[in-house]
């Protein structure tokens, strides 16, 4: 048994040590702040980031990993209307009130420690090893004051000097949760609204006081006994303006002094996830105050749910880690036909996956939080203490894009192979160790429990699929020669590429361009044979203006999943590659990773290319039943 879940943690070690961009993510967070408040270089920032995540490695090791079985057994209940949760979980939240941690990614100026948000991560990854329900609910301490943080950067009333956020409307609610005093919760889903929040029916209605008084059910929040809840809810008429555009953000606290504002109906009884609690939250005329303005609010939820969508793959990371090492360790002792079992073939290959998983899955993680951190600095910077010199200024925003829409191609990728990695590989766990892995006497059975939730919250793996390929659609049809021109360019280097670990990566990429082309094929196949159907005059409204998403983007719809994984595969190669280069000790791993993912993406694309024609009829002749029914 380990006692320190950092320092035991080679590749995490790498990382922390090794390939992370300190000098960019010290300057950006430190840009503007006193020289006196400043750690003298990058290096002694760097090594206080390390102290902090090998004390939390040795806390995890011995204060969670060893209680996370009597958290999972004792879970959570409501009592007159609060929630009781584990005895063993509320010791360990004392136990990380103590360590400071909860302020780690929060401003300086708001009582925080100032630490790039990929320090936060990182100790996510050891809670979540340690136990999932812990993790989970950590990030709803520093997870929630941060998207209030993003929201003051928005609002007038914040006071921004030298480009820093110095106070803001929030700072009682910032400092109650990074003091780990209470937390906060993210209120969205409905019954009938969870992927299609335009369905939400929670009203909020506006006071003479400014204020606004909500009336409605939600359901599935966790940690929702938080105080601090951030709640969607339809502000406008329904009639007037109906689906998402409806929507505001509001912050309503649980209890006003010692009245309660938000009743707690029940907790949920779950598969897995036993240690954190999942609420049905009732509001009957729940004071809350408008965060922005109305008619905003899905796209400021979106803003909370990008980032929590990233600590979603650093939390599946901990938890595979989890079971890797489970496996590993079980494997290496238990012999039969006269060897351990991790020398019998297929069990050497299992355990190769599941490391190659955790190699690839870390480095698309610290890769995508680097990238969403350094946009929203660059975005922070540009806004309130830009480069008074145009070409400059034009330089930033410039960057800025280029920022933004990095993290935003890599963050739903992080999101979706994290958690369907997490059920495969706890899965796989499970399955080495045999009968006694279905036992709760070891841990497989309660970490595939705990697995099972994370493809289905923060947006579930099939919405993260149908947003990448929303995007790469975009971006092929926005500039079809420059797609036809990196096509063809894989395609080249695959031959002539000198270097194999170059060579084979240009052969990953000649498969994702072939997966969107094929996509894109059959899509205009498919809007041409309906436009055939029109008379020659129509053609080209049909062909360049009236597009019917359910229709027209059918084939597209049903390859979505499996384009994603290729993508998947293709931006973790590519990463590995890049830090091939630069640490050569990193070269074996990624061509081991990318010889099986040269298999995974070959099939993938097979169905892209030969699977779904019969079923697309189908349900087109279905749809056009219900059509001519419904007339």
């Amino acid at each position: 048994m380990s006692d320190n879940f950092y320092t035991d943690n080679t590749d995490l070690k790498f990382w922390i040590e090794q390939a992370v961009d300190w000098d960019m993510l010290v300057e950006l967070a430190e840009r503007g702040a006193p020289a006196e408040d400043r750690p003298s270089s990058v290096r002694e920032a760097r090594d206080t980031f390390e102290d902090v995540l090998k004390e939390l490695g040795k806390f995890v090791a011995k204060n969670i990993d060893p209680v996370a079985r009597q958290i999972d057994t004792e879970g959570t209940s409501v009592l007159n209307g609060e929630v009781i949760m584990s005895p063993a979980f509320e010791k360990v939240f004392k136990g990380m009130k103590k360590l400071g941690l909860y302020g780690l990614p929060v401003p300086r100026e708001l009582g925080g420690v100032n630490a790039p948000a990929v320090v936060y991560l990182a100790g996510s990854e050891l809670i979540a090893r340690g136990d999932t329900s812990c993790m989970t609910h950590f990030g709803f301490h520093a997870g929630i004051a941060l998207s209030l943080i993003t929201y003051a950067l928005r609002d007038p009333r914040s006071v921004i000097k030298n480009g820093r956020l110095i106070s803001t409307p929030y700072d009682e609610a910032i400092a109650d949760m990074i003091s780990g005093n209470t937390w906060g919760c993210m209120v969205l889903t409905e019954p009938g609204a969870g992927s299609d929040l335009a369905q939400i029916k929670t009203t909020a209605v506006e006071q003479p006081d400014g204020m606004w008084k909500l009336n409605g059910e939600k359901i599935f929040i966790t940690s929702g006994n938080g105080q601090y809840q951030l709640v969607l809810a339809r502000s406008e008429d329904a009639n007037a303006m109906p689906g998402l555009k409806g929507l505001s953000l509001y912050l309503c606290k649980r209890k006003i002094g010692d009245k309660v504002n938000v009743r707690i109906a029940k907790v949920e009884h779950k598969i897995g996830h036993h240690g954190s609690p999942t609420c049905v939250l009732v509001y009957e005329d729940s004071i809350g105050e408008l965060i922005g303005r109305r008619g905003d609010g899905f796209e400021q939820m979106l803003l909370l749910m990008n980032f929590a969508r990233v600590a979603v793959g650093f939390e599946s990371l901990g938890l595979i880690e989890a079971a890797f090492r489970t496996a590993t360790e079980f494997a290496a002792g238990r012999v039969t036909m006269g060897k351990s079992i991790d020398r019998h073939e297929m069990i050497a290959d299992f355990l190769e996956d599941m490391h190659l998983t955790i190699i690839g899955l870390r480095a698309i993680c610290f890769e995508t939080a680097q990238k969403v951190e350094r946009a929203n600095r660059l975005e922070q910077i540009l806004k309130f203490d830009p480069p008074t010199d145009e070409h400059e200024r034009a330089e930033l925003e410039r960057k800025v894009n280029r920022a933004k829409r990095q993290a935003r191609d890599l963050t739903p990728l992080v999101k979706y192979y994290g958690s369907e990695k997490a059920v495969e590989m706890s899965r796989l766990s499970m399955q080495i160790l045999g009968g006694v892995g279905y036992t709760q006497e070891y841990a497989p059975e309660k970490l595939l429990r705990d697995a099972l939730v994370l493809p289905i919250w923060e947006g579930t793996s099939q919405i993260q699929s149908l947003m990448v390929l929303k995007d790469q659609l975009m971006q092929g049809l926005r500039d079809p020669r420059r797609f036809i021109v990196k096509m063809a360019r894989a395609n080249w280097k695959r031959v002539a590429e000198n270097d194999p670990l170059e060579k084979q990566l240009s052969r990953l990429f000649s498969y994702k361009y072939k997966a969107l082309q094929t996509i894109l094929v059959k899509i205009a196949k498919n809007k041409l044979k309906h436009t055939y159907e029109l008379p020659v005059g129509a053609w080209s409204d049909a062909l360049f203006t009236q597009w019917d998403p359910k229709l027209d983007f059918a084939p597209g719809m049903l390859h979505a999943e499996r384009l994603t994984k290729i993508l998947a595969e293709v931006a973790i190669a590519r990463i590995l590659v890049k830090y091939a280069v630069k640490f050569p000790d990193r070269r074996g791993d990624a061509e081991k990773f990318m010889r099986r993912a040269d298999l995974h993406c070959r099939n993938w694309l097979a169905e892209i290319e030969e699977h779904g024609d019969e079923l697309l009829a189908a349900l087109a002749e279905k749809n056009a039943s219900a059509v001519k029914s419904a007339a």
